[in-house]
Formats: C-alpha cells, sequence, structure tokens
C-alpha cells in the first residue's frame, strides 16, 4: 500500500503543484502582480541555471544507478524463468539507446513541421502586407492619409505573424517536454520499490518546476496569449500523472507474468533513454549556451549527483541495519 501511495503523490507532486508553479507567473503578469521574485535577469538566471544543473545531474544518476540497473535485472530475471528470449545481445542497453533515438526522431521531425507551417503563415501575411501596399499607391496615389493607414495594417499583420510564430515555438516546447514527461512518468509508474518511486520523484521535480516556472514567465511576457499560455501549462502539467498511470497499468499483479516482464524491460528501457537525452541535449546543451558562469553550471551538476549517491548510500545502510535486526540473535516476538 505504501509503494501505490507514493506514486499517488508523485501524481500531485507532477501534476498540481507544477501546474501552481507554472500558472502563478502568468496570472501575476496579467494582474499586475509584483513577480519580481521570478524576473529572468542577472542573478537570477545563473540560479536556474544552477537548478536545472542540478536537476540535470539527479537525473543522469537515477538513470545509471535505478533505472538502468532495474531494467538489466527484471531482464537476467526474465531470462532465468524464459520468459524472455536469449538473443545473446545486451537488449538493456539496446532499449535505451532506442529511446534516446526516438526521442531525438521525434524533436527533429517536430522541428521541421514547425518551421514550414511558420514559413508558410510569414510568406501568406507578407504577400497580403505587399498587396495591401500596391492596392493603395494606385488608389491614394501616395497620399499621406492612405499610406499612413496601409502602415498601420502592415503592422497589424507582422504583430499576427509573430504571435502565430510565438504559439507554434510554445507547441513545438511543450510537444517536446510532454513527449519527455511521459517517459518520465512511466519510469515512474513501474518502480517497484517504494525508495526507487521517491528517487524518481525528486529527480523529476526538482528539474520540471524549475522548468514550469520559467515557461511560466516566458510565456507571460511573450505575444501569446494568457488562456493558451494557461493551456499550454495545463497540458504540460498533466502528461507525467498519465505516464504514471500507464506505468502502474504495466505493473499490474493481475497480468501474466511473461508479458509483465517483457513490457517491463522495453518501456523501462525507452524511458531510460529518453532521459538520458533530456539530460544530455535539453539540459547541458542548452544551459552551456547561457551567458553565465559553467564552473557554477559543473558544481551544480556534480552536486545533483553527489546528492543521489549519498542518498543510495542511506538507503543501502538502512537496508543492511533492517537485515541485521531481523537476522541476528534476538528474536522479537509480538505482543499477544
Amino acid at each position: 500500500m505504501s509503494l501505490l501511495i507514493s506514486k499517488i503523490v508523485s501524481m500531485f507532486g507532477l501534476g498540481l503543484i507544477t501546474w501552481i508553479v507554472g500558472v502563478l507567473p502568468i496570472l501575476g503578469v496579467s494582474r499586475g502582480w509584483s513577480l519580481k521574485i521570478l524576473d529572468q535577469s542577472g542573478k537570477k538566471v545563473l540560479v536556474y541555471s544552477m537548478l536545472l544543473c542540478f536537476g540535470g545531474g539527479v537525473i543522469l544518476t537515477s538513470c545509471l544507478t535505478h533505472m538502468l540497473p532495474d531494467v538489466r535485472e527484471i531482464y537476467l530475471q526474465s531470462l532465468k524463468e524464459g520468459s524472455f528470449p536469449d538473443t545473446g545481445l545486451e537488449i538493456p542497453e539496446i532499449f535505451v539507446l532506442a529511446g534516446f533515438l526516438l526521442i531525438y526522431l521525434i524533436e527533429e521531425v517536430a522541428h521541421i513541421v514547425l518551421d514550414k507551417c511558420t514559413q508558410a503563415h510569414r510568406d501568406r501575411e507578407m504577400s497580403l502586407k505587399d498587396k495591401n501596399e500596391n492596392t493603395e499607391k494606385e488608389q491614394g496615389g501616395g497620399g499621406g492619409g492612405h499610406m499612413n493607414h496601409g502602415h498601420s495594417h502592415g503592422d497589424i499583420h507582422l504583430d499576427e505573424s509573430n504571435s502565430f510564430e510565438a504559439v507554434g515555438r510554445g507547441f513545438l516546447v511543450i510537444l517536446a517536454l510532454c513527449i519527455h514527461d511521459l517517459f518520465e512518468g512511466i519510469a515512474l509508474g513501474v518502480a517497484s520499490q517504494e525508495s526507487a518511486v521517491w528517487f524518481l520523484l525528486l529527480a523529476f521535480a526538482s528539474h520540471k518546476w524549475v522548468i514550469s516556472a520559467c515557461l511560466g514567465v516566458k510565456w507571460s511576457r511573450s505575444e501569446i496569449r494568457p488562456l493558451v499560455s494557461v493551456l499550454y501549462i495545463s497540458t504540460f502539467c498533466i502528461v507525467s500523472p498519465i505516464g504514471i498511470g500507464i506505468g502502474m497499468a504495466l505493473t499490474d499483479p493481475n497480468q501474466e507474468g511473461e508479458l509483465m516482464n517483457a513490457s517491463l524491460i522495453i518501456v523501462q528501457g525507452i524511458a531510460t533513454g529518453s532521459l538520458l537525452y533530456v539530460t544530455f541535449f535539453e539540459i547541458l546543451e542548452k544551459e552551456r549556451q547561457k551567458d553565465v558562469s559553467g564552473i557554477a553550471q559543473a558544481i551544480s551538476f556534480s552536486a545533483g549527483y553527489v546528492f543521489m549517491v549519498l542518498l543510495g548510500l542511506a538507503e543501502v545502510h538502512s537496508e543492511q541495519e533492517e537485515q541485521s535486526v531481523g537476522g541476528g540473535n534476538f528474536t522479537i516476538k509480538p505482543f499477544v
């Protein structure tokens, strides 16, 4: 029951809290509240970057010390039971790389589609602007009033184009993040130990809350309408709980053992690969492009790694103490 409770808490932590963190800047700016603490300028950009790098270190350590070993353990157990074919290949690592390449391919396709849509809309707006200017020149003969009127319409069309591009870029960001978050949720949902659930919750929340706050601040000051921004944030927040639910369904004890083991090997391997992609391309690569201290970023990333290693040591010592108490010379008899 405690494992189930930890996963339900994770749903609220990655869903509701993330939504509050993301929507608060949007509502604050639209209603004129003072949100200087979330202003992305100066030293605050460094703080955001360090928090994201810390989350990256936590995610990378979780992938290599918790998720990948779990996939290999399930794989070896399935081989021993004969429920998974022995191909002689390193199946866990193959599925991890498949997840990595899958997310890479999906993001590139999404970029191509959005760029084409944005360029087509921009061409239509520029063509309409040129057509309006030519029509006004023919009708007004260069009159000042008509030229000013045409210039005003030209500005409106350009603003609409910029707004469309902002909405399109926001959609691309949400699409990429939702793909990542879905696999993150699945990875947490298929966890078989309560401690692993809490570790993964810490890993995902440490960067998802920061990303949500940064997106909220960015979109609150962009040309995207507040309603669209809230819709994007809501979509970003709901995907992780959905992924957790999918993972819990895959680990349903009522399922057949062979099917469950095979699905766990495939899904958790792909989820691990997708998180490795997030760490290297969505966190490290983008954060290193910012005009902030690289040393501070490296220290924050290393701090996330050290933090997870220390948590792992604490977990091991706790398990050893429980085993020594249970297997010692003294027997604790229950009260009758």
